[in-house]
């Protein structure tokens, strides 16, 4: 093989001299497309929401419980509709809080965890330990029902409990995977509700009969749907009532 002078780049070696301004040249070229890409992409990115998730504070929280079909704590706050504000109630990780506060149905109950919120709908992760969630005795308060009517809404499929703040977006095609482990896992599912505008409205999403609904809808999740159901309102909480067989994708 005839020698050859040509420089050659070995990595544990310095960089020839001769191959300085080329190296220079394609990295700073290389530097000015990666930032003009990102600007040009990054307002093409989805918003990923105003969803909070206090997970440095744990606090706790009184108010009435009902389970039926979904764990739900009423609690007191005089700027929701009947000075109750309704605040769904999960356990830690992709797990429903069902079967934890079944036997406390109907009761004053104080619970210890940590908030999520997002814009104003509120979602509370019981903490670990079975003094979590404990009774303070009897009570009726409940919030009144509001008979919205029967409508076909089109919308998206969500696990209440990432969209409400724990993941950013919490929803959208990316989101899909995790969304079907938390419905599954019994993580109360959540409808939104696509206005004219785009803005979503959060509803919690209920089967026939009252029933909670988990594997019957988990091919549609994060998908735009269109389903008829029937809409109420419970205190501040929106409720649809659907009929999973009639889901239709847009």
């Amino acid at each position: 093989m005839p020698e050859t002078k040509d420089p050659f780049y070995v990595g544990y070696l310095p960089l020839p001299a001769a191959l300085r301004p080329s190296v220079k040249l394609f990295a700073g070229l290389g530097i000015l497309l990666a930032a003009g890409l990102a600007f040009a992409l990054a307002p093409r990115q989805q918003d990923p929401g105003p969803g909070v998730w206090d997970l440095d504070t744990p606090v706790a929280i009184e108010g009435h419980l009902a389970v039926d079909p979904y764990p739900v704590i009423y609690v007191a706050d005089p700027a929701y509709p009947d000075a109750l504000r309704a605040v769904l109630l999960v356990s830690e990780f992709k797990f429903s809080a069902t079967e934890r506060a079944q036997t406390l149905a109907g009761q004053r109950v104080r619970a210890t965890g940590t908030f999520v919120n997002r814009q104003g709908r509120g979602l509370f992760e019981l903490a670990s330990g079975d003094d979590a969630l404990s009774s303070l005795g009897a009570s009726s308060t409940l919030p009144s029902t509001q008979d919205l009517g029967s409508h076909t809404l089109q919308g998206e499929i969500v696990d209440s409990k990432c969209y409400l703040g724990v993941m950013k977006p919490g929803f959208g095609k990316t989101h899909r995977a995790c969304a079907v482990r938390c419905l599954s896992g019994g993580i109360p599912p959540g409808f939104l509700i696509r206005g004219p505008d785009g803005e979503p409205t959060f509803s919690l999403l209920v089967g026939s009969g009252g029933k909670a609904i988990q594997q019957d809808i988990l091919d549609f999740v994060a998908e735009p749907v269109e389903l008829p159901g029937h809409l109420e309102r419970r205190g501040d909480l929106l409720v649809y009532t659907v009929d999973p067989a009639t889901i239709r994708r847009l």
